[in-house]
């Protein structure tokens, strides 16, 4: 049995036209209603009329999309399932897609699948501005905490997990809203290291119309930077629990002593501009490059010493 969770906030124009693209590859369709504001909510309920596998969560309040995934999922485990696949309720995601992550996870029997847009034909439409920049600080900043260069599109929606790994999926609080495809991405990327835990990454293609990003660039820049460095910070304790990944943990370690080192001497070269501090600036600021520079050169070594790991436990499906 395979389950779908469709996440709708204000979909009433999109929404009928995804749970008909989808309705026949599921025994059961979730949709989870995060309070829209227009006539999602009524025409879900009509269509579940005539649609018998329907399935509706209405949110007293509107909680965010990661909280309603959340909400979707534990609803989801309620029952027996195989295999659940998440999805937005805009119409972006190309039935064929959701249909072929749902095969090569049953012939492979694969416990988690991400999805990437960031290929020479993964884009139909345009793309919003904002979301496109968005979607390359995510990559960076995924490939820093993650220690794996190959992960991409890290704030794409369409996922796949089993019923094993679902029971994994749980948001802090700060993912309830924006983010939480980078979250998930970053968790299972941990559980690869933990658990040798394999990722699967399928190359899929998102069609965009004539709608605006909803994202708020600050706040979800600001969370994503906060959580990836305090999420690589966690990570090197994982490194040196594994005999194979401690020689990239040193680095991790060695890289936070020489951005430390950059961080004073940029504070140095900012109290002898403004401060009256007396002290030789140029000097101070060769320091901060040559710090700077040493940081990303032992992190990128650091990434190297991973990629023999990740090689093997992640892979492209196409």
């Amino acid at each position: 049995m395979n389950k779908v969770i469709i996440l709708a906030y204000n979909e009433a124009k999109f929404i009928s036209k995804t749970i008909e693209a989808v309705y026949e590859y599921f025994d059961e369709i979730i949709v989870v209603d995060d309070k829209s504001k227009d006539k999602t909510l009524e025409i879900i309920t009509e269509l579940k009329k005539t649609k018998p596998k329907i399935n509706i969560l209405s949110n007293k309040k509107n909680y965010g999309a990661g909280r309603s995934l959340e909400l979707g999922i534990a609803h989801a485990l309620k029952s027996p399932c195989n295999f659940i696949v998440k999805i937005d309720g805009d119409n972006q995601f190309e039935p064929k897609d959701v249909l072929k992550i749902i095969e090569l996870a049953e012939k492979r029997q694969i416990d988690f699948i991400k999805c990437d847009r960031f290929w020479s034909d993964g884009i139909k439409g345009q793309i919003p501005k904002i979301r496109y920049l968005g979607n390359t600080i995510a990559s960076i900043l995924v490939k820093f905490t993650t220690s794996n260069k190959r992960i991409n599109d890290p704030l794409n929606g369409l996922f796949l997990f089993s019923n094993h790994i679902a029971n994994y999926i749980k948001f802090p609080k700060i993912f309830y809203r924006y983010g939480y495809p980078f979250y998930i991405n970053a968790l299972m990327s941990k559980y690869a290291l933990l658990k040798n835990f394999k990722l699967f990454q399928y190359k899929n293609v998102v069609t965009y119309a004539d709608e605006e990003s909803k994202l708020n660039p600050i706040i979800i820049f600001s969370k994503l930077a906060l959580f990836s460095l305090f999420n690589f910070i966690s990570t090197i304790k994982i490194k040196f629990r594994n005999s194979e990944h401690q020689i990239s943990g040193i680095l991790d370690v060695l890289s936070i002593i020489c951005f430390l080192c950059f961080s004073y001497s940029v504070k140095m070269l900012i109290s002898i501009e403004f401060s009256n501090y007396q002290g030789n600036k140029g000097a101070w600021a060769i320091l901060a490059t040559a710090f700077l520079l040493l940081t990303l050169k032992v992190i990128s070594n650091s990434q190297k010493t991973m990629g023999s790991s990740f090689k093997s436990q992640f892979e492209y499906l196409n």
